[in-house]
């Protein structure tokens, strides 16, 4: 019996491989990995395009799952498998590529420096350039030739109105404001509606007045909060009509407090404050009176030449050629901007040494810091970029050497430092684990609504090169960083980390001794800021020298879901109204490494806005006083930057009108530092906002002194980093007849402004000071010293068996000169008129497009 002819049809391998790639496929091209590949703002966030990917992704798995599992047939001909398998093979290694991408595995392109000038337009809505601008006239046009709603053309006037502003075509954005309160009344609009329309053309007619006065007027008393009668404005229309509009809000909805706030600032700068404001809405003088002697300032910056007109950026005092004498460099957002590096001539005037330095390729930069990556006395500047900017900022930072002839190389990619480029605002130096060079903590920011740039730690290599070890060392964080401070919180001998993320919960990371770090915030109570963790500006610093360290974390006053500094949040806390908002905060530490909010009983629990912030000692009492430097890219956060003196380490007083520095407009970076070598700090803040048109004149406050003595240490490092930062000084004076202990860390201050490197201490009325102890991180070791004099400059190197006594001479700074009350060309700020303008900043009140 013959047996019949079996056969059997097996799977065809290809179609095997073919479902295995389609699954893969629909795995690998999630909404996350196209928004990384495809999206310019790098996230999918529309409804329907994430629905069409979910609907993608499941046609790829099933497609797949039914090559894999459908019935045997006949083998596919090599002739449409082989092209088939490429494609997918195609498909695949994409999604492949953008799932590296998504996880950071890839880096996407980084801008170059030649190219941040053309980013300017590509910023997200917040900072709109010409393009956007563009936009919002278009959308105008539109809707008025196919909207038969008034609303909807009165919001976009609206809109364009506000853009308008930050262009710098403001009697433009005027008039197209005027037209929107003229239909919304005559349509009969809601009352809040015209309200808010009022409200833009009172902020729109003051911000004339300001570009006049504040910018192209600008003068020593120019917007100094309260308004002295030296700076009541000479044209005070913009200031009148503003009040009218105030008043008409404010009969509708009394008691407004941003409304409220502006109309008693409009008054003040036309004059008639406090008789002009109606008695229900008046701001009175207690509201902002200082209650604690200070010493007075002076503000010299534009009479001595270093007072560049420019958008928000970083600030550095510092001594860079070793001469004896601090000098100022300042960084611009703005990315079409170099560096400006004014030279301390030693006679009371300044050069601008920015093109000798070797400076003007280095554009743009949120902020700025100075270092000495390789211990060979010269003061190098890391340049910080991208703020704000979400995947537009992925420009690189910059390292810049200094060589011994005073000029600066980009050591960037050479060093290892130019491989990463994410958006950050702030940068720290230290020597973490403690072998005698300084190692650098880069804060990454947010990249998009739900994903956050890693912040990187490089450990310095010693031969001039970097090791990136934040994933090993336990320090990505992945939250949205804003300030960055080193400190031994535990006084176990080595460099703690502490990160000010806003929006979510801040940092404390503990040093465990081995290269890696404990994150102990919430442990230690330092990470939750009600109530939304908004918070900026930190550092470390001893505020009540009992030689442990406390931290300060500076509060963001933020409009809940709007992402933007509100001047309502802060207006009503001057005016004594309940908040909802993050207050400055301090805690300190308990003597064992532990910390308790003491921000209610020093008296810091108030509603501010600050971005730059930086600690010195105003008065040379040793203890460290605040400087915070306020403002938000609204035209309306017209609130002073503000000055607290620390009362004995009790508590902390606002002395910003007695000390004359309260500023009105943006301030960003600050850098305390002994300018003129007399022994007291002078203050310089880099002054600007980030729209377009909102630029500032820098200024520098003049410490005019008081009585009390000093004593400014000059650290050398040998074993430890050279300009010894995080060295302990301990100084024990006999003040009164009663011995005080006053303490100090090597170091340049807060997160955001830059101090110098040499430790200016104030010791009160002591006429000696009994014993100097300086303690180095990298070797051990403790020196001591006795009986050393008071108001003296020394030099101490470690392991050196005494001090030296440095020559220094007091200068005094050439601040006299034009009161600035004339008016000063427009094109001497910002080029002769014609040509073409460059992207950049554009001046105040320009008219066009």
């Amino acid at each position: 019996m013959g047996r019949g002819k079996q056969t059997m049809t097996r799977r065809s391998p290809l179609l095997r491989i073919a479902g295995l790639l389609l699954i893969l496929s629909g795995l690998l091209l999630n909404h996350r990995a196209l928004g990384a590949a495809l999206a310019t703002d790098e996230e999918v966030t529309r409804p329907l395009a994430l629905v069409a990917v979910f609907l993608m992704q499941a046609v790829l798995a099933l497609a797949g799952l039914w090559l894999l599992l459908r019935p045997p047939r006949g083998p596919v001909p090599a002739f449409v498998g082989a092209p088939l398998l490429l494609a997918l093979a195609g498909v695949t290694g994409f999604g492949a590529w953008a799932e590296a991408r998504y996880r950071e595995w890839v880096q996407p392109r980084i801008r170059q420096l030649p190219e941040l000038c053309e980013c300017w337009s590509e910023q997200p809505e917040s900072f709109p350039g010409a393009a956007k601008l563009t936009w919002a006239t278009a959308s105008l046009k539109r809707a008025k030739a196919t909207s038969t709603d008034s609303v909807d053309t009165v919001q976009w006037e609206t809109m364009l109105g506000d853009f308008l502003l930050r262009d710098g075509q403001n009697d433009k954005a005027i008039q197209i404001l005027q037209q929107a309160l003229e239909t919304a009344k005559a349509r009969s609009m809601p009352v809040h509606r015209i309200n808010q329309i009022r409200r833009w053309l009172g902020v729109a007619n003051m911000r004339v007045g300001e570009v006049q006065h504040c910018i192209l007027m600008h003068g020593a008393e120019s917007c100094l909060f309260p308004i002295s009668k030296k700076a009541v404005w000479q044209n005070k229309t913009g200031a009148f009509k503003a009040m009218e509009y105030f008043r008409q809000f404010l009969q509708d909805e009394p008691g407004d407090p941003s409304v409220r706030w502006m109309l008693n600032v409009a008054n003040m700068i036309a004059g008639t404050y406090p008789e002009g404001v109606p008695a229900s809405e008046i701001m009175p003088p207690s509201v902002y009176a200082s209650s604690e002697p200070t010493p007075r300032f002076r503000e010299i910056a534009s009479p001595l030449g270093i007072a560049p007109v420019q958008l928000a950026g970083g600030a550095i005092v510092d001594d860079f050629d070793n001469d004896g004498f601090l000098d100022i460099v300042v960084s611009t957002f703005e990315p079409c901007t170099p560096l400006s590096y004014f030279h301390n001539d030693g006679n009371g005037s300044f050069s601008d040494w920015t093109a000798k330095a070797g400076l003007k390729e280095q554009t743009g930069g949120f902020n700025i810091g100075q270092t000495d990556f390789n211990n060979d006395g010269l003061l190098d500047i890391y340049v910080k970029r991208g703020a704000w900017l979400r995947t537009s900022g992925r420009m690189r930072d910059s390292l810049l050497r200094q060589n011994p002839d005073g000029t600066f190389t980009d050591v960037t990619d050479e060093s290892g430092l130019g491989a990463y480029a994410y958006p950050d605002i702030s940068a720290e130096w230290a020597d973490y684990d403690n072998d005698g060079d300084l190692d650098l903590y880069v804060g990454g920011e947010m990249l998009t609504v739900t994903k956050w740039s890693p912040s990187q730690l490089f450990r310095n290599n010693g031969d001039g090169t970097f090791t990136e070890v934040a994933r090993q060392a336990g320090v990505l964080n992945l939250r949205n960083v804003k300030g960055i401070a080193w400190g031994d919180y535990d006084n176990d001998g080595d460099q703690d980390l502490y990160v000010s993320n806003l929006g979510q919960p801040n940092r404390l990371y503990r040093n465990n001794g081995d290269g890696t770090f404990t994150d102990v915030g919430p442990e230690l109570g330092v990470a939750e800021i009600p109530p939304f963790n908004r918070t900026f500006a930190t550092w470390f610093f001893d505020a009540n020298n009992d030689g442990w360290l406390d931290i300060y974390v500076g509060g963001y006053a933020y409009l809940g879901g709007t992402g933007l500094p509100d001047i309502s949040l802060v207006a009503a806390d001057y005016l004594g109204m309940p908040t909802n908002a993050e207050t400055l905060h301090i805690f300190l530490n308990d003597g064992t490494g532990h910390f308790h909010d003491a921000s209610e009983r020093m008296k810091l629990n108030h509603v501010r806005a600050p971005m730059g912030a930086n600690y010195g000692d105003i008065d040379n009492d040793g203890y460290p006083d605040i400087y915070l430097a306020t403002g938000g890219p609204a035209f309306d956060l017209l609130v002073p930057n503000i000055l607290y003196r620390n009362i004995g380490g009790e508590y902390f007083s606002d002395v910003t009108t007695a000390a004359n520095v309260g500023h009105l407009q943006k301030g960003h970076g600050v850098a305390f530092g002994d300018i003129d070598n007399d022994g007291d700090q002078d203050i310089y803040v880099q002054m600007g906002g980030i729209y377009r048109s909102d630029v500032t004149a820098s200024a520098l406050f003049e410490n005019l002194g008081t009585s009390n003595h000093w004593l400014t240490v000059k650290l050398v490092g040998v074993k430890s980093n050279r300009p010894g930062v995080g060295a302990r000084i301990k100084l024990i004076v006999n003040e009164h007849g009663k011995p005080r202990e006053i303490h100090a860390v090597g170091g340049s201050g807060g997160s955001f402004g830059s101090n110098s490197f040499q430790q200016e201490i104030g010791v009160g009325a002591a006429e000696r000071i009994d014993d100097l102890e300086v303690w180095w991180p990298a070797s051990g070791i403790r020196q001591k010293f006795q009986n050393l004099p008071v108001d003296k400059f020394i030099q101490v190197t470690e392991g050196a068996p005494d001090y030296t006594i440095l020559e220094r001479k007091a200068i005094k700074l050439r601040g006299e000169g034009p009161s600035g009350r004339e008016p000063r060309p427009q094109a001497a700020l910002f080029g002769a008129p014609g040509g073409t303008r460059p992207p950049g900043p554009r001046p105040p009140g320009a008219q066009g497009g």
